[in-house]
């Protein structure tokens, strides 16, 4: 067994173990800023657009990441588990860089291949990608790329990463099927929605939305089937709709939740661009000093 093999292995077994110390099944996904609440790691937003993550072990646990005015959503919840993972298989202070483009193919330390391996298994282990899929009742061959956008969603990581993932990480699909849904992008997906194309996030919800908080930023919009009953908090503003979708945008930071056919989800809204610590993001006040 390569040293690699032998490292991705401990990082996976690392990821699910901690699953487990939670009380998260590997069928569920999961939101990876609850997760470091709950092991007593604090995270930082920054504005730090040269920054891909950052972990501090000393004094405390503390991971920085960029705000999302610099990244996408799914980015950086990647990276908040990749920290995670430095964190789980005790490793020292890392601090990562942006990089522009695609990241595959750069040479990467052993540690760097493990809080990788270990972000994958926290966030898209094997049976909650085949669950995703599962409650949607759709083929994995014939998945559409607005099924896999949603999934995405679900999953708090981006469409290409999970597209990637689903080839290379869990070997599910062929080169052709990842090369065919790669040709379409997340922008040509928001733009078949209502009022979505020119939003930096969309998040569809609907029946098959997991039992998490729906996590947004001022801004952000968020796509209902158009035959849902809902009742939107006030912090959701309808801003159009047609024989598929209702369209909402995020309009003020605070908690609330969301009803959807009888259902409630949790809804919080951070301002645009946040930056301090984790636990006052959803304050409608600007960070205690």
């Amino acid at each position: 067994m390569s040293k690699r093999v032998a490292l991705g292995r401990e990082a996976m077994r690392s990821a699910l173990q901690l699953r487990r110390s939670l009380a998260v099944s590997r069928e569920e996904p999961i939101n990876v800023y609850d997760v470091a609440s709950a092991i007593g790691v604090e995270v930082r937003f920054i504005d730090g657009p040269s920054l891909e993550g950052m972990f501090l072990r000393d004094p405390h646990p503390t991971v920085c990441l960029p705000s999302l005015n610099h990244r996408p959503r799914g980015r950086v919840s990647f990276t908040c588990a990749h920290e995670l993972g430095h964190f789980q298989l005790g490793h020292g202070t890392t601090v990562d860089e942006y990089l522009d483009g695609d990241p595959d193919g750069r040479p990467r330390s052993d540690e760097e291949f493990a809080a990788d391996v270990f972000a994958s298994s926290l966030l898209m282990p094997r049976q909650a990608v085949l669950q995703r899929f599962g409650a949607r009742d759709v083929e994995l061959t014939n998945a559409s790329p607005l099924s896999l956008f949603a999934i995405a969603g679900e999953l708090d990581v981006g469409y290409q990463t999970l597209l990637k993932h689903m080839r290379y990480g869990l070997e599910l699909v062929s080169n052709d099927w990842l090369h065919d849904r790669q040709r379409t992008t997340p922008k040509q997906i928001r733009s078949s929605v209502p009022f979505a194309s020119d939003s930096r996030r969309l998040v569809i919800v609907d029946d098959h939305w997991p039992t998490l908080p729906l996590d947004l930023e001022v801004d952000d919009s968020v796509a209902v089937p158009a035959d849902a009953e809902i009742r939107p908090p006030d912090l959701l503003n309808e801003v159009g709709a047609d024989k598929q979708w209702q369209t909402f945008v995020a309009g003020k930071p605070g908690m609330s939740r969301l009803l959807i056919n009888g259902r409630s989800i949790p809804v919080r809204v951070a301002r645009f661009g946040y930056c301090g610590i984790l636990k006052y993001r959803y304050l409608d006040e600007p960070e205690p000093e």
